[in-house]
């Protein structure tokens, strides 16, 4: 791995995070980032609006005496509504991408750095329930599918986790993982 140093998963504030999230979004679609597509997918797009209500909750757990209240309110509906369970102490970086947010699980410790793409049923957090420690993610990653990264590890900037991969060891950057238990596969050009 190049660095060690965390992703920049609070650099900004969360509307300029909102920001880069919706931008993503755009850059995905194909489409310009107005207000046609805001509307669209505030409405229609599930993982936008999970997205959304992240941001909020980084908002009101900054308000003080009810914005912890209201985030955990916030985050009760939004675990209920989407399927999802993402704890409130995980940090996102600016341009998160799920388009199908389903059943993703992320413990309270991890981080991910901007531009993450995380599809379905992935799930990051401990490797024993005993021991502390939540995944580390860099910037400009892609989780897979049903892909599980478990434990105090770090995956490196530009890796890419496949469909249903087990990660329980550190991924260098630029490189990807697959399989159960995950084997790193060498970049390629």
């Amino acid at each position: 791995m190049t660095s060690t140093a965390p992703p920049a998963a609070r650099a900004g504030t969360p509307s300029s995070r909102m920001r880069q999230d919706f931008e993503a979004w755009a850059r995905a679609a194909g489409r310009r980032a107005d207000f046609r597509l805001a509307l669209r997918l505030v409405l229609l797009e599930p993982g936008f609006q999970l997205a959304l209500s992240l941001r909020l909750q980084e908002t009101l757990g900054g308000v003080p005496l009810v914005g912890r209240p209201l985030r955990r309110l916030l985050w009760y509906a939004t675990t209920i509504g989407t399927g999802c369970h993402i704890a409130t102490g995980a940090s996102f970086g600016g341009g998160l991408y799920m388009p199908h947010p389903t059943g993703i699980v992320i413990g309270s410790g991890a981080r991910l750095g901007s531009h993450a793409s995380i599809f379905q049923q992935v799930t990051l957090g401990r490797r024993d329930p005993d021991i502390a420690g939540e995944p580390t993610v860099g910037d400009h990653c892609r989780l897979g599918a049903g892909a599980k990264i478990l434990g105090a590890i770090r995956l490196g900037d530009h890796v890419s986790v496949g469909a249903n991969a087990v990660v329980l060891a550190d991924v260098p950057a630029g490189h990807t993982a697959v399989g159960i238990p995950a084997r790193i596969l060498a970049p390629t050009a």
